[in-house]
């Protein structure tokens, strides 16, 4: 049994070697999903719910070993937030289209660290009875994350991330900045090309 583990922890370490190599080109993206429940209290008064928010995300990117373990790229990061307020006074959707770029490096066997700084804008859509109201923010975000990459074959990869991001709104016309920071779990695929 010792044995098998040791051949297998062998292959699993020159097989994951090789897909970092300078002149590689890596395809793919990542996808996210969260929920959070906002709550309250207020004295010895029992807890509420105050809204619930669900965000979806979605990044293709594409990137290229510039040396051995370390990529460069860029995607584009897609997200959609709904937020409702327990009270039912309206009703939120929130979509955002930024351009990401990112620096990936690899440390053996697959673990890798990434940073990103996306730029773009968001859209707020505010529904309250049959009143829709619409708001443009400059959105951008910062990003670092540590994942993994879990290998189906010589080329493609699952790839688990877990990592922190900070988010910012400006409203020009307003003359408003909002920003909120937040942990995020995000699952990828990846196909490494041969150069």
């Amino acid at each position: 049994m010792k044995n098998l583990l040791l051949m297998l922890l062998i292959f699993v370490s020159f097989s994951t070697t090789a897909q970092f190599n300078k002149g590689r080109i890596l395809v793919g993206g990542n996808v996210g999903f969260s929920s959070t429940t906002s709550k309250s209290k207020f004295g010895s008064s029992s807890a509420y719910t105050t809204s619930k928010s669900s965000e979806f995300s979605f990044t293709p990117q594409a990137g290229y070993f510039i040396i051995d373990n370390l990529a460069i790229g860029a995607g584009l990061n897609l997200e959609l937030t709904t937020l409702k307020p327990e009270a039912d006074v309206f009703d939120e959707v929130s979509t955002a289209l930024l351009f990401q770029p990112f620096v990936r490096y690899y440390i053996k066997p697959g673990v890798f660290f990434q940073g990103a700084y996306g730029i773009g804008s968001q859209k707020d859509k505010q529904t309250y009875q049959d009143v829709t109201q619409e708001q443009k923010y400059g959105a951008s975000n910062w990003l670092f994350a540590v994942g993994y990459a879990i290998f189906l074959n010589d080329r493609v990869a699952v790839e688990p991330m877990l990592g922190y991001k900070t988010s910012t709104l400006k409203n020009k016309d307003a003359d408003s900045k909002s920003w909120d920071s937040s942990l995020f779990f995000k699952v990828g695929l990846q196909v490494y090309l041969r150069d």
